[in-house]
């Protein structure tokens, strides 16, 4: 069964251009990834410091395939010092 997440991250306002920063490399290696169907990074346009990661992954296996990628554990390691406040992290499918 495919796997949807819904992640939200609000971003210091003075980290807005680091936070995007590190993301490139994210987002390249996971669209990379074969169990990858869909990655994307939405910003807020009444709120620049709120982003949304759309993911969509073939099956719960993909998923967490992917938490152990070296491009996720690159980004979560300096994601805490971006962050004004902890992601919401929401699987929905």
């Amino acid at each position: 069964m495919e796997q949807v997440i819904i992640a939200q991250f609000f971003v210091k306002p003075e980290c807005i251009d680091k936070f995007k920063a590190e993301t490139v490399d994210l987002i390249k290696g996971t669209r990379s990834e074969s169990g990858c169907l869909f990655y994307e990074l939405y910003q807020s346009i009444e709120s620049p410091t709120d982003f949304i990661f759309y993911e969509k992954f073939k099956d719960s296996e993909s998923f967490n395939f992917h938490l152990k990628t070296g491009h996720y554990l690159s980004f979560s390691a300096v994601l805490n010092s971006l962050q004004s406040k902890e992601a919401i992290v929401k699987i929905i499918a």
